[in-house]
């Protein structure tokens, strides 16, 4: 019996696109799904840290539905669906064989930071996405330099500059790809002249959000390159190391014998494929001297060549390097659909505070309870309104504080609004995503010039905030900010399987007047 590898392809797809879908609404948002959904939330032309993409995707689904944790992942899910199809016909196109292709496809849904991907929708998803239409577009414009590629080149580039700003990546191998080809008079053509026209005309809702904001983005970026640290190559080597283990081990070793492979290849798609991968490892190798790299931005590399890396070993005479690719691809897909299973059954106890569920669990009920102690202080105002404020410092108080207990509304002092306010950002995006059902204001306290201080429209001057201390983030909220008073409201623990992923505690800083 013939099979046929185009319906494996979608019948595979089709299974992990289901899978993923019922995986999703199991486990709460990572501190970039919940950031990149408050894009929607707070929708605007741009953002900080990033072009507007991820936000407009995630607008229409609020607008109509409002949201929860399947509704954020959705669009991821349904981007890789595609991107799995793309990787086949991708293949097929310098294999030649539809096996091949179909394995590919396998070996890429295989990769554990892929698949993190495929559920979680981030900037560079699209840029997974749109490579290969950008990659066949220019191969059509070597061929033909009709004006209809060139539009589709605009349009392809204007996309991708919506998404992240690292698309400016894609310059260079088009135009090493073109002086190559001795395509020379294509560089400085009406055509490109076109395309970059409307790349330009697409992108320009950035460059005006940029413009009314002191062009806060681009020096961010800029940060990001032009660091201020010495070179470390232990920076660079845990960078390495963690894409190693990010992608599988094997996958991320196949995906380098690809490359070294497709080198001296005399196919264009794997000639253009190489320059895309090269220019994008040289760029990241370079960042990862001076910072960290995350493990999915250099995802483009990976995505086109774990397929070329495969199609080699499965296209090699020895039986050895075919078995290591089924060996590679078998490993990799166990340990990822046992992740699979893992995320909405949250198997075995952990140490305390030494849960890998962590950052997926508990954030709702931490946003709950914190609406349940600002509503309690809100019904005491309201049952006492000529009650003073009672401080309390022996708990640590900020200046001189005196207690109160006459009655008469001359001698309160002035109600304060109440506001939740945490000191890192990573909690920042999700107490503002939990706290959406309450509309509480969530201030994020932090030197760091970042995103919220755009979203944040009032100064935190003359609240009663209530800081959300964890086992993690801790401050020393009398010490570190000026309060009225200050005091511990509540503590409580995130327990999963009868150990503690987090201990939270709520301590009240009020008529807050800044750091100390």
């Amino acid at each position: 019996m013939k099979i046929n590898w185009e319906r494996m392809t979608f019948i595979f797809v089709g299974i992990l696109t289901l899978l993923r879908l019922a995986v999703a609404p199991t486990f709460g948002l990572g501190v970039d799904e919940a950031h990149y959904f408050l894009y929607a939330h707070f929708l605007d032309w741009s953002y900080v840290d990033h072009p507007p993409l991820v936000g407009w995707t995630h607008w229409p689904l609020y607008a109509l539905f409002g949201t929860n944790e399947f509704l954020v992942r959705l669009p991821a899910i349904l981007l890789f669906a595609l991107v799995s199809f793309y990787v086949y016909r991708y293949t097929l196109s310098f294999s030649k064989s539809k096996v091949v292709a179909f394995l590919a496809v396998v070996a890429v849904n295989s990769s554990f930071i892929l698949n993190a991907m495929s559920i979680m929708l981030l900037p560079d998803c699209f840029l997974l996405l749109l490579i290969f239409p950008l990659m066949t577009t220019i191969l059509k414009i070597t061929e033909e330099a009709k004006t209809r590629y060139f539009i589709y080149l605009g349009l392809l580039f204007g996309l991708a500059g919506l998404a992240k700003y690292t698309a400016i990546l894609f310059v260079p191998p088009l135009l090493i790809f073109l002086l190559i080809k001795k395509r020379y008079k294509l560089i400085f053509s009406p055509g490109m002249l076109l395309a970059a026209g409307i790349a330009l005309l697409m992108v320009s809702p950035v460059l005006y959000w940029n413009m009314q904001h002191d062009y806060i983005s681009f020096r961010y970026q800029g940060g990001h390159v032009l660091a201020a640290t010495s070179p470390s190559i232990k920076s660079f080597l845990v960078s390495l190391l963690t894409q190693f283990g990010a992608y599988s081990p094997f996958l991320f070793l196949m995906a380098f014998y690809g490359l070294y492979k497709g080198w001296k290849s005399k196919d264009d798609r794997i000639r253009l494929s190489v320059l895309f991968g090269v220019v994008i490892l040289i760029f990241f190798f370079y960042s990862s001297l001076y910072e960290r790299t995350l493990p999915h931005w250099p995802s483009l590399f990976y995505l086109l060549f774990i397929p070329i890396g495969g199609y080699y070993l499965l296209s090699a005479e020895s039986s050895k390097k075919r078995k290591l690719f089924y060996f590679s691809v078998g490993f990799s897909l166990t340990i990822t659909l046992f992740l699979y299973a893992a995320l909405p059954a949250k198997w075995f106890t952990f140490p305390d505070y030494k849960s890998p569920f962590r950052d997926i669990v508990g954030f709702e009920t931490i946003a709950r309870e914190g609406d349940a102690i600002l509503r309690q202080g809100s019904a005491a105002k309201a049952a006492a309104p000529g009650a003073a404020v009672v401080s309390t410092p022996s708990v640590g108080t900020a200046g001189n504080a005196s207690s109160h207990a006459g009655s008469s509304a001359e001698a309160a002092p002035p109600p304060h609004r109440r506001a939740l306010a945490v000191t890192n950002w990573t909690m920042g995006s999700r107490m503002l995503y939990y706290n959406l059902p309450y509309g509480h204001d969530v201030f994020v306290i932090d030197d760091r010039k970042d995103q919220f201080d755009v979203w944040q429209k009032t100064a935190p001057k003359g609240y009663d905030l209530l800081f959300v201390n964890t086992h993690f983030h801790q401050v020393d909220v009398p010490k570190a900010y000026l309060c009225d008073a200050s005091e511990s409201a509540k503590k409580i623990d995130i327990i999963l399987n009868g150990g503690k992923v987090d201990t939270i505690e709520y301590i009240w800083c009020r008529n807050f007047q800044g750091s100390r």
